[in-house]
Parts: structure tokens; sequence; C-alpha cells
């Protein structure tokens, strides 16, 4: 079979799948990828390595062609601090179509991992689930976790070139949080480590159900609610870390799983 045909039926099977479950087929090939492409390179005069390239370049496109079928709707900005920092809010950078797809993208192609904490002397689970993605150098430290990037993925590469064209710069690093239902949280904090440089830029993109952030002045006593809606972006640069601390809090309420993505670049 010649490569041209090998990869013209890889390309039907992945895009007639979008067709009739968009949200199941990169799902799908997450798991059964590698015994596709051993099947077709059965009657290939290609090998399996050069198949999986030009699978990945059309899953890309795939991916690619989804969200061109659904164009965002709005890329306008809403100011939410402009004092001792800045923090701008994007309702919509993915529709609700393109948000549901990406997911249940990351639910299943992350690998996700459980930290823990030490507080007052015990060790705690983290309430929520993390993984660090960036490129190969690019290490990061948290509340004494350390965490060694995992290669870019498609998916991920796909969303960091939306958040960079936003943001207005390039992000090296991305440290996503998965938080499973109401009771997974993140504390008051400032994204303050000394690998994020002095002003850093903080793009945070959210999929999933929606949730109050609020972001809290540290001289003074402004409080600043907001709702992550899913496919929102915030974007958080300036001296926005000196001077403000931000939290997910925990809820009551019966809510199904958010995910979050924070780009950054590390010096």
């Amino acid at each position: 079979m010649h490569i041209k045909e090998s990869i013209s039926l890889l390309k039907v099977y992945l895009l007639e799948a979008e067709k009739t479950q968009p949200i199941q087929a990169l799902i799908d090939f997450k798991t059964s990828q590698s015994d596709n492409i051993r099947q077709f390179a059965q009657f290939s005069d290609y090998s399996y390595s050069t198949l999986y390239k030009w699978f990945r370049r059309y899953r890309q496109q795939g991916i690619r062609e989804f969200i061109k079928i659904n164009p965002l709707e709005s890329t306008i900005g809403e100011t939410l601090i402009n004092r001792d920092g800045e923090v701008i809010f994007y309702q919509e950078i993915f529709n609700d179509k393109q948000s549901e797809y990406l997911l249940n993208i990351l639910q299943n192609e992350i690998a996700w991992r459980q930290d823990y904490i030490k507080m007052m002397g015990q060790t705690l689970p983290l309430p929520r689930l993390t993984a660090w993605y960036g490129d190969s150098d690019k290490s990061y430290t948290y509340s004494g976790i350390n965490m060694n990037p995992l290669a870019w993925t498609d998916t991920l590469l796909y969303i960091k070139e939306r958040a960079e064209t936003l943001a207005g710069t390039k992000f090296n690093s991305v440290l996503l949080n998965f938080y499973r239902d109401g009771r997974d949280s993140v504390a008051w904090h400032s994204d303050d480590e000394p690998e994020l440089g002095k002003n850093p830029v903080i793009a945070s993109v959210s999929f999933g159900s929606t949730r109050k952030f609020s972001l809290k002045h540290k001289q003074e006593e402004d409080i600043i609610n907001l709702e992550l809606t899913s496919g929102s972006l915030l974007i958080m640069r300036g001296a926005t870390q000196h001077h403000w601390l931000h939290q997910l809090p925990k809820t009551n309420h019966n809510i199904s799983a958010r995910i979050n993505l924070t780009f950054r670049n590390i010096i």
C-alpha cells in the first residue's frame, strides 16, 4: 500500500469518527492509535514510525478542522484590575461545543498525579489532581512540590497557541489542575516563585463546570469575585502577583469536573 493510501485511510478513520462522535473520537485514538497504525503498517511498505508521524499531523489537523467549524463568538476582554497589576477576563475563547470536546480530551490524555503537602506536621493530599507539561528543561517547584515537565501534546499546543495570541506573549510551560468536584480547591496564594521572574504573565484557561474565583489585595481589603466559565481565559500580568492573592474556594454545590490550565514562562 502506498504511503498516500495509508495516510488517507488514517485520515478518513479520524475525520469520520469525529463526524459521528466528535467528543469521543480523540479519546478512542488515545487508547487505540498504536493498534490502528500497526494494522495499517501490515499492508504498507512504510514503517510504523513513519505512519505514526503522519498520523500525528492529521490528528492535529482534525482538532483544527473541528475548531474551524465552530468559530469563536467573542474575544473581547474585560479589565478587572488595572491597579497594582493588570487582570483581564475573556468570557469565551472557546464555545460550548469546543470546550466540551477539549475537556474530554484533557481528562483522558493528561497524565494526572496526586501530590501531597506538609501542613501542621501532617502530610495531606493536595485537594486536586495536577500535571506539569512544557519544554524539556522547564521544571517547576511550588509548595515544596517538584515537577519535571512532560512533553507537550497536540491538544495542549493548540490551546497554548490561542492563549499566547490573546496574552501577547509566548509560554514554555503549563500547570494543569483537575478539580474533580466542589470539594477540590486551591487556597489563597500568589504565583510568585523565583523561576517565574519578576512580573510573570499567567494565562488561565478553564473547561468544565463554572467555579467561583477570587482575587484579594495583599495590603487593602479589596476582594474581587468572578465566575470562571467553561472556555474562558483569565490573564494576570504586570505586578499582579506582588500585590494580589487568588483562590478557587471549595463549594457545597453538587458540581462536576473542571480542568484549569495556567500557562506560564519559566525563566
